[in-house]
């Protein structure tokens, strides 16, 4: 390994959405504070981060300006990956969210040999509701990625749940699996993260929604709405996992979210300027959109894009909502949805305390990055600074003088 500079007061680097830590990734392994390869990220963060962008070419991916224009708040990890910086990634997750099960995963990233975009062999639901799965034989220039996806509960939190009335996320199953207990109890986990980083230089990687998320497309639609959007974006649930029928699966998923996503940029671009005296639209206005006239969609999914856009359109309470958000929404309807839990004052004093206790049994990171997360409705913009406050004084507690790089207005 390349001998790197040591920094004696810890650099942190905080940003507002969670994509833009990339460029102070890139920039500390460029100034080799950072190795060129074979990083761990640990990743506290209420959403795991670990899609592709599904229409990046793979070069681009070597091409820092280019990569990071073209990176959102749910797909900049695994690009990092990719490019064979970054080999084991620990998605650390609060109590409430379930899109992977605690486990640890070993997989593929490389480029699909037939379209030149990254893709990757992993069959969990959380990559296929995607279309990002391939087999091994479509996939070049191959890197190996480590997943270890482990719970951060709080010993008191069941006693604080049941006397909290806020939570308001769905109960994830009891898993009794000899590997799903051990990483669901950080005093378990954190000594074996101890072991596997062996000394390798580390990324902390802190999400403030890690402590309090809400779910921004909660009460976005009406009710009918939404459940036309469902219908939409559904799709049929797997009971073969073969690499052919997987293979299958991910691409009709892939071109059904370009479809649709084709139809409601052609909407916005149609719709965007919403008028008082819009007038209800029909199936015959809709048909003259013509990623809609050729599209595969039947007469109910027809119908249901003329509800949502009724509903956008005419009712005042959702006259703020933009076509390209119904698309973003849609895709969040998968078999799990964003978490949604705010937490009360106790239940974050618990989380920042457990959060201590951790940082105590792994070594000093190279680099911290922060994600404030609270200008997209991720992270309560009424207690992102006192999160922030917390976060920083719990790493200079432990750390000592901190190297702080504020990137956010």
């Amino acid at each position: 390994m390349t001998n790197l500079r040591k920094s004696k007061s810890l650099p942190v680097y905080i940003v507002e959405p969670h994509n833009d830590v990339v460029r102070y990734i890139h920039r500390s392994i460029a100034s080799k504070i950072l190795p060129f390869d074979d990083i761990v990220v640990i990743h506290l963060d209420s959403h795991p981060d670990l899609l592709l962008p599904v229409h990046l070419d793979a070069d681009v991916v070597f091409k820092s300006r280019e990569l990071i224009e073209n990176l959102s708040i749910e797909n900049w990890i695994l690009p990092l990956t990719y490019a064979k910086h970054v080999s084991h990634i620990v998605w650390v997750k609060p109590p409430w969210a379930n899109q992977i099960k605690a486990s640890e995963l070993n997989f593929t990233i490389g480029k699909c040999s037939q379209s030149g975009k990254i893709r990757l062999n992993c069959k969990e639901n959380y990559f296929l509701t995607d279309g990002l799965f391939r087999p091994m034989q479509k996939l070049e220039e191959c890197s190996n990625v480590r997943l270890t996806v482990a719970e951060l509960r709080p010993d008191q939190w069941s006693e604080l749940e049941h006397r909290s009335s806020t939570h308001e996320t769905k109960k994830e199953p009891n898993v009794v699996s000899e590997q799903s207990c051990l990483f669901s109890s950080y005093q378990k986990w954190g000594p074996h993260l101890n072991d596997l980083l062996n000394g390798r230089p580390y990324i902390l990687d802190i999400d403030l929604d890690f402590f309090s998320t809400a779910n921004p497309f909660r009460g976005f639609l009406a009710a009918e709405a939404e459940q036309a959007l469902r219908r939409l974006y559904g799709y049929q649930a797997l009971c073969d996992t073969t690499d052919q029928t997987l293979l299958q699966f991910s691409k009709k998923r892939e071109s059904q979210l370009d479809e649709l996503e084709d139809i409601f940029c052609q909407l916005e671009n149609e719709y965007h300027v919403k008028s008082d005296q819009q007038k209800a639209l029909s199936l015959d206005d809709l048909m003259e959109i013509e990623a809609i006239s050729h599209s595969s969609l039947d007469k109910q999914l027809l119908e249901d894009i003329l509800l949502i856009c009724n509903s956008v359109l005419l009712d005042p309470k959702y006259r703020e909502v933009t076509f390209l958000q119904v698309h973003n929404f849609g895709c969040t309807l998968d078999d799990t949805e964003l978490p949604h839990h705010i937490s009360t004052e106790e239940q974050v004093s618990s989380l920042l305390n457990t959060f201590k206790n951790l940082l105590e049994l792994v070594p000093r990171p190279t680099i911290v990055t922060i994600a404030r997360s609270s200008l997209d409705g991720y992270c309560p913009l009424n207690a992102v600074d006192q999160y922030q406050r917390d976060v920083l004084k719990i790493l200079e507690n432990q750390y000592g003088s901190l190297l702080l790089t504020q990137d956010y207005d």
